[in-house]
């Protein structure tokens, strides 16, 4: 099944979107994008690892034969899972980001368990060998549960206790304790103002900001424009948070009424003037 994994998560996707893109006439813009885009990166890959270690250590069960070919064939599944999705992150998906440690601690959580069958698997093994135990029926699977139980619990205690310990110490000073929204809005394009829709459109045409908040969205950062007077920080390309001659306003500006219903109607000069003073 990893061989083909690439086939339905990528190249199937890719195909239909296209099709459906090519053959139906109505899908413009944003709604054409997303069928051709690929899905969003998930954490189902921790759940495929977990599984595989579950079937790898129940070969021990049974008798051996062909356990060197079966743990080499997984060897080498889990190399090309690497490179699968070494690939994806870097050439498919359009973004992550995963900025807690929780999902990971609690897959090494559920590893314990799973590691606990070896112990009950050496428990199972050892029974009725040279100088070891000989027991049949509910005794010998009650040994299995103990080793087992057993293994999970120190195996949580050391991920809980012990494994902290190696890891590395919170600095003393916070490293971002002088970071701004304007700072951090430089080299992020997304914010509270530019992901807010709402936001954006009473940038635009209650409050006429020039230019108006641009809307963050995902591969279109080269689109945004710089306003630092309503927190608009980012712009792709920008050194030193300058803003560049593309979103300059303009030093001169034609003054008249736009064309259009009374109501829609406003000065032209007082959007465009580089002194105006947006309302909040």
């Amino acid at each position: 099944p990893f061989l083909i994994e690439p086939f339905p998560a990528i190249i199937g996707p890719l195909l239909v979107g296209r099709l459906i893109v090519r053959t139906h006439p109505e899908l413009q813009g944003k709604d054409a994008e997303e069928w051709m885009a690929m899905a969003p990166m998930e954490m189902g890959r921790y759940a495929d690892l977990l599984l595989n270690a579950i079937l790898g250590i129940l070969i021990f069960y049974f008798p051996g034969g062909y356990t060197w070919m079966l743990f080499l064939g997984m060897t080498a599944s889990h190399v090309w899972i690497y490179a699968f999705d070494h690939f994806r992150v870097l050439r498919s998906i359009p973004a992550c980001t995963f900025a807690a440690f929780d999902i990971e601690w609690w897959c090494e959580a559920c590893l314990a368990p799973i590691m606990g069958i070896i112990a009950a698997c050496l428990a199972f093994k050892s029974n009725c060998e040279p100088g070891m135990y000989c027991l049949t029926g509910p005794h010998l699977i009650g040994v299995c549960c103990l080793a087992w139980l057993l293994h999970t619990v120190v195996h949580t205690l050391c991920l809980i206790h012990l494994v902290p310990k190696f890891g590395k110490r919170p600095p003393a000073e916070d490293p971002a304790a002088h970071e701004t929204f304007s700072s951090l809005a430089h080299r992020l394009p997304c914010s509270w103002f530019t992901a807010n829709p709402i936001w954006c459109l009473r940038s635009k045409h209650t409050y006429s900001h020039f230019p108006p908040c641009s809307y963050y969205q995902l591969g279109k950062e080269n689109l945004m424009r710089v306003n630092e007077k309503i927190g608009c920080f980012f712009e792709e390309g920008a050194k030193d948070g300058s803003p560049s001659a593309r979103t300059r306003p303009p030093q001169k500006a034609a003054t008249g009424s736009m064309p259009g219903p009374p109501s829609a109607r406003r000065q032209v000069g007082s959007e465009t003037s580089p002194n105006a003073t947006p309302r909040w």
